[in-house]
């Protein structure tokens, strides 16, 4: 029987990244409000609205109340950075990576970013239930990212036997399928049907090296 090694992307791939990024303004605008008295929503709205000036517009309105001077821009980014994510596995895809793994597919997940911030979502998504601690491979810990050979070569190792089928399943076209198509595995995109990526999808605008084999509208497909 043929192995079958899955691999993922995380960010807007297993989650919704700006599900992330509404988690940390709740938290600085609940910070800012607490302390200046002004309403928490319209904290959050100038900064979600303002991006990436928005942590800006927020110390411009709390200006005059008992919070002014009390936090920094790099204050409030150190406080996004430290938050407990309020984040939740996209629609379908634990059933597919409980599917996946109960029909014998080794599970690996392939992240770029620093331990502080992959390893926060990994534990607010519940994923070390379905990713052995060597099969979790973040840029930062493992000393490249998805533009380096490194993850692939790490994956093939920990987990290849002659005639093992790798899959990676990812949405940036910029990164996630080049190395894994010129090493012959099998490509999956999970299309943007929301518009809501951090960084947009437009398969047109890179070469065909740079696009994955398979494009989904929904995790479960993968099962």
């Amino acid at each position: 029987m043929t192995r079958h090694v899955v691999a993922f992307d995380l960010d807007d791939t297993l989650y919704t990244e700006m599900d992330y990024v509404r988690s940390g303004y709740r938290t600085v605008a609940k910070a800012l409000s607490e302390a200046s008295g002004v309403d928490a929503r319209e904290l959050f709205n100038l900064i979600l609205t303002n991006r990436p000036l928005g942590f800006e517009a927020a110390l411009e309105r709390i200006k005059g109340t008992p919070a002014q001077g009390m936090f920094t821009i790099d204050s409030m980014v150190e406080m996004y950075r430290a938050h407990t994510p309020d984040i939740q596995l996209r629609p379908g895809a634990h059933e597919t990576l409980e599917a996946l793994r109960r029909r014998g597919a080794v599970l690996v997940l392939i992240t770029d970013g620093s331990t502080r911030h992959q390893r926060a979502k990994i534990k607010a998504l519940g994923l070390e239930e379905f990713f052995a601690p060597e099969a979790i491979l973040i840029s930062e810990e493992t000393g490249g990212d998805k533009t380096s050979l490194v993850p692939w070569q790490l994956s093939e190792e920990r987990f290849g036997v002659p005639g093992t089928l790798f899959t990676y399943v990812g949405d940036n076209l910029s990164k996630d399928f080049l190395l894994p198509n010129m090493r012959g595995w099998q490509t999956v995109m999970l299309r943007d049907c929301t518009s809501s990526n951090v960084f947009p999808q437009h398969p047109s605008a890179w070469p065909a090296t740079n696009r994955p084999q398979l494009t989904i509208d929904n995790l479960s497909t993968l099962i």
